[in-house]
């Protein structure tokens, strides 16, 4: 703003100067201007008349003078000991206007540039610019040390800087001034001593007492207790695990004990309908499939039901029995699990009448209703008497089995069973309230 103020003084004084000589000139050459008579000759001589004195111009009182460039120095310390890496900060404000532009030479600023003998530059950085017109300020950031036996105890300066810049101006078309250059005075840091006046080399010595040894060294001890009391208790972890992992293997529990959950059985049933309908596709319904459908749906019933399936855990290469679905057990050492189950659709029936006034779910309803339906049309067709197979009410049972056995492996995914078994008792709950 000072800057500002500046420019316009003087191109305020330019004006008015140059419109009095215009003005003057132009009345002397104006046409049909007459030449003044000549004077009459006074009686007496007159006094000379005092020139008229020109009014002052005016100053606007912010109209003050502005350095187009100005920097400083600015350290983190006053003191330093030889070796002592420390920062010193390079600030400049230069001036930036619409009219005027000050232009610095910056690349002699350059950390990897600058020159600061004695002082070495270990590394340096150039912060974003700031600009509040009509100023804009630079910032340079350097890591100095001094190295050197013949500075203890002395004031070295940290030197000058010459900085050429040259001014752009937009007045009048806009002009180049000539380069100028800006000396940045020297800043004095003290240099402190290491050593005595009367010793021969230079000794660190440390700040450590024993007190500061005694308190590390109970410190290590006491996190190395800590440490083996830990890993004691990791080797008793680990042994227990290898125990319990041996003995799985090792001793023999009844298979009865060990018996599949709900989730494999309904997987291995779904996996034996899908090979079943591969093995229809290609052979076609014969009176041995419509028996393996009718396992596979029998044994689905029962899981819907809640009745028990019994299972027979036997070797890989001993075949399924009539009415026995085989599911593989096991990963490292691989069984069959034979399943079968006694469950009809008059047991379904029967259950589905007789609910005691609990009725199953909506959707375990549904599904026991087109698992019913599946198991009459394959016992007609397993066991039936003529030995003619209606293709597509076989396909049609088959594909109602299938949908039922999707949705009730679904419904038996923990957190569904857990959401249904969360709302069965709550409506308990609420039956027992308005009972009371």
């Amino acid at each position: 703003m000072r800057a500002r103020s500046a420019v316009g003084v003087v191109v305020m004084l330019f004006v008015w100067g140059l419109g009095t000589g215009l003005s003057g000139q132009a009345a002397q050459n104006a046409p049909g201007t007459q030449a003044p008579p000549p004077a009459k000759p006074a009686a007496a001589p007159a006094r000379p008349k005092a020139a008229p004195v020109r009014p002052p111009v005016p100053h606007a009182p912010s109209d003050v003078e502005v350095e187009p460039i100005a920097c400083w120095w600015k350290t983190d310390r006053n003191a330093v000991n030889i070796g002592e890496r420390f920062t010193v900060t390079l600030t400049c404000s230069i001036v930036e206007t619409n009219a005027i532009k000050v232009v610095p030479d910056l690349n002699q600023l350059e950390p990897t540039t600058v020159a600061l003998q004695p002082f070495e530059v270990v590394k340096g950085v150039r912060h974003e610019d700031i600009r509040t017109p009509p100023l804009r300020y630079i910032q340079y950031e350097y890591t100095t040390r001094l190295i050197g036996d013949v500075f203890f105890g002395k004031d070295v300066d940290i030197p000058g800087v010459k900085i050429t810049y040259h001014v752009q101006s937009s007045i009048g078309g806009g002009s180049q001034g000539r380069d100028q250059t800006y000396a940045l005075p020297a800043l004095a840091m003290r240099v402190n001593s290491l050593v005595p006046k009367k010793a021969a080399d230079i000794r660190d010595n440390t700040t450590d007492t024993f007190a500061d040894i005694e308190s590390r060294r109970l410190r290590s001890s006491a996190e190395l207790v800590a440490s083996a009391i830990a890993f004691g208790f990791a080797l008793v972890l680990v042994g227990l695990a290898l125990v319990r992992v041996v003995g799985r293997y090792r001793v023999r529990t009844p298979s009865a004990v060990r018996a599949l959950p709900l989730g494999a059985v309904l997987r291995g049933c779904q996996k034996s309908a899908a090979a079943l309908k591969a093995d229809v596709a290609r052979e076609g319904w014969t009176s041995e499939l419509a028996g393996r459908a009718l396992a596979v749906f029998r044994i689905a019933s029962a899981v819907a039901l809640g009745r028990p399936v019994a299972q027979e855990i036997v070797e890989r290469h001993v075949d399924p029995n009539d009415g026995q679905l085989a599911v593989r057990k096991g990963r490292f050492r691989p069984k069959r699990a034979l399943i079968s189950t006694s469950t009809t659709s008059g047991t379904i029936a029967r259950t589905l009448e007789d609910t005691n006034g609990r009725r199953p779910s909506p959707r375990t309803e549904l599904v026991l209703n087109d698992l019913q339906e599946s198991l009459n049309t394959f016992r007609a067709a397993r066991y039936g008497r003529n030995g003619q197979l209606d293709t597509a009410s076989l396909d049609a049972a088959f594909e109602h089995g299938t949908d039922a056995l999707k949705k009730l492996r679904v419904a038996n995914l923990w957190p569904i069973r857990t959401a249904d078994a969360l709302a069965k008792t709550a409506a308990d709950v609420e039956n027992m309230v308005w009972s009371r």
